[in-house]
Formats: C-alpha cells, structure tokens, sequence
C-alpha cells in the first residue's frame, strides 16, 4: 500500500513505490558466536530448522574460524550437516581465509561469507591482519570461489564508527566497497558494528556507496542502540537499499570490538516491514517464535544493556 502523507511540506517515507524487501538471518552466526557457554550443537540445528520454517530465504549458518579464536563455532561441520536444507534457501557460513573457504566447500556450500574493517585497529583485532592483506586475503577466496561455483557476499565492519578508532571516513567504506566489488563480491555488507550509526549517516553513507556501485547488490546491518537500529535500517530503506541484516531474537555482536551489542532483532524488523505494507517472505508468527527460542539459548542477552 501506497500513502501520499505530507505535512507541512514535508513527503513521509510511507510514500514509495518498494513492494519487498529482503531479510538476510544472522542469528546462527553472529548472534550465537560471542555466548561464552558452548551451546549443543542440536540446539543451534535446531534454531536453524525453525528459521528455515519461518520463511527465511537467507540464513548464516555458522562460520570456519579457528575454534581458539571463536569456540561457539567449533561444531560448524556438525551443524551443516544437521539442518534440514530447504530447496530455494541458501545457507552460507563466515569465512576469515582461504582455509575457511575449503572447509565451507567440503560442506557443500555454495554461499561464503566474508569480512574485514575500515579501521586498522579493529581488522587486526578481529582478524589479526592489516586491511591491505584482509583485501588481498579476499581477492584470492573469490577467485578460488569462482572456478568453484560458489558465490561471495562481503561484510565491511565499522563502517559507521570504530569502538576503538572513533569516527572513520565513509571514503574508506566506500574504497573497499569498490575492492570488493573488483574482486568479484555479489552483495556488500555494510556493518555498525557497535551501533554507532545514526539516521543520517545511515541515510547518506549507503546511499552514496550505492550510487558508486555498478554491479554488487549493497545491504546494511546494523546492531542494538536502545532502538536505533530501526530507525537506521528506515534511513537506509529511504536511501533504496533493499537488503536488511537481522538475528532472530537480537542476539550477537563482535567479540573484538568493545561494548558491542546484539544485532538488530530480526522479528521487529519483519513486523516493521510488514506494517509498512512490504512483504519479506517470512512468516511474523513463526519469526517471533524463532526469536524466542533464540533468546533461551542466551546466556549474555539480560547480563548486559540491549
């Protein structure tokens, strides 16, 4: 449903002509990874399960780190291989190298995801590389991805501020965007990885990348602020991105970047669109159904401010 709302010469958003949007599912991934208490594999299985029941067409399903770096994702073989897979679903895991690539492959996957930061200080925090050798890293994972048959979608993290570096140039976004873009990425990622990130730069950072971009799809992803993220991903709606970063039941965050939150609440998020008159493909009481069960899974989601 279209509305022409104006006041005082002002046009509301609710005026558009966008009919659907998509919801690309974190929570497996990154809501589940910073939980210091190992989580049994069929619970994950099982979160997974109910989101592919919901209606998710996108779910990260785990990620090939190193256990020594993120241990809750030590059992990503086990959980790959105990999802129920749903014909027109694609499920994707993180990957940090070349090595994560290969063991994504012998999963059978077709989907990788990757990510590096716009700070320095974060991207060898997280990654324990420079920025310059996090893009050569990615370079090479999508070439070698390429002759594979599997496709590359790319987080950039920091994008709206650094925890550790403050405040960095959406040039620096928009350089590697164009990188990654380069090197072969289908879709890019844009992360406020602390939640950092207000209506206005979430409106003007996106779309200025977007506007650069002549071939990559651009999403957002933005975390907790006392309800911040709606309004950001709203911003960034208006700037024409049409692909929205969400983990059921708000969990997540970086475990390098300090004082990261949960992640957008991806049933909020749905209920949003969906009053909005924008379908998502994902069915509200399945979504909040799967957010709650997510939540009992937590063990950091009322141990600190959300």
């Amino acid at each position: 449903m279209s509305f022409n709302i104006e006041k005082e010469g002002v046009k509301m958003i609710a005026n558009h002509n966008c009919k659907e949007v998509s919801i690309f599912e974190v929570g497996p991934r990154d809501g589940l990874q910073p939980e210091p208490v190992f989580i049994p594999t069929e619970k994950k299985i099982e979160l997974v399960n109910r989101l592919t029941d919901a209606g998710c067409k996108r779910i990260e399903v785990t990620s090939f780190v190193h256990p020594r770096w993120v241990p809750q994702m030590a059992d990503s073989k086990e959980v790959l291989a105990g999802i129920r897979k749903k014909e027109g679903v694609t499920y994707n895991a993180l990957i940090p190298n070349l090595r994560g690539l290969e063991l994504a492959m012998e999963c059978g996957l077709k989907e990788v995801v990757t990510i590096m930061s716009t700070s320095e200080s974060h991207n060898k925090k997280n990654l324990n590389m420079s920025t310059g050798d996090s893009l050569k890293e990615i370079e090479q994972i999508n070439k070698v991805a390429a002759k594979n048959g599997v496709k590359v979608r790319s987080y950039i993290a920091t994008v709206f501020g650094c925890p550790i570096e403050g405040e960095m140039s959406p040039k620096r976004a928009l350089e590697i965007a164009l990188k990654l873009e380069e090197y072969g990425s289908y879709e890019i990622s844009l992360g406020d990885t602390t939640g950092m990130a207000n209506p206005v730069s979430a409106y003007e950072i996106p779309k200025m990348i977007n506007e650069k971009l002549t071939g990559a799809k651009l999403a957002v992803h933005y975390h907790k602020y006392h309800g911040l993220e709606f309004a950001n991903n709203l911003a960034s709606f208006e700037a024409g991105i049409r692909i929205f970063d969400g983990a059921a039941g708000g969990l997540g965050g970086c475990p390098y970047a300090p004082g990261a939150k949960g992640n957008c609440q991806t049933e909020i998020l749905v209920e949003m669109f969906h009053r909005m008159g924008i379908e998502t493909g994902i069915d509200l009481k399945q979504i909040y159904e799967a957010g709650e069960y997510a939540q009992t899974l937590s063990t950091l989601l009322h141990s600190r401010c959300v």
